[in-house]
């Protein structure tokens, strides 16, 4: 399994076309192939800033999803609208085992 997780911040003044933005991309990527779990929260400790969670399958599935018109469509109209940015990916393995199972 695949997660990604971290913030994007932005602007004020573009908060609510953002919002716009974040709840579309939501709505398509969850109903991707290998998509376990795909969120966004807004930080509240950090004005503007938004939170997001990813879960895929695998790693070819989550690049299969990095390369949907959506997501193109998205990354051209609001990163360049960021201020800061942070991103993490991690590789989770368990042996079952392990999960009681």
């Amino acid at each position: 399994m695949l997660v990604i997780t971290g913030f994007l911040t932005f602007r004020p003044e573009d908060v609510y076309e953002v919002v716009e933005g974040l709840l579309a991309v939501s709505e398509l990527s969850r109903k991707d192939p290998g998509c376990i779990d795909y969120w966004w929260a807004e930080d509240l400790e950090r004005p503007y800033t938004f939170r997001f969670f990813e879960a895929w399958e695998t790693a070819e599935q989550f690049e299969a999803h990095r390369g949907m018109p959506y997501e193109d469509a998205f990354n051209e109209r609001y990163l360049p609208k960021l201020v800061d940015v942070d991103a993490h990916v991690y590789t989770v393995t368990a042996r079952a085992s392990a999960l009681g199972m």
